[in-house]
């Protein structure tokens, strides 16, 4: 993961792709991190073409959590 604070604008919305790219981890590892309680990577909702995107708010909450 990056340690220096991403550039994401915690109003927009990141497809999974390019969140993972943001915070310098594999795809896998944000859909391990929305299944383990311990990590707060909340707020992902589906697109109508089922696509998962992020809150930008969210992937700042969980690069804090871990630096």
């Amino acid at each position: 993961m990056i340690s220096t604070r991403p550039n994401i604008d915690p109003d927009a919305l990141y497809p999974q792709a390019e969140a993972a790219r943001l915070l310098e981890v594999d795809r896998h590892t944000l859909l391990r991190w929305e299944r383990d309680p311990s990590i707060p990577l909340e707020g992902f909702i589906r697109r109508s073409d089922r696509a998962k995107v992020y809150k930008g708010k969210a992937l700042l909450k969980v690069w804090g959590g871990v630096y």
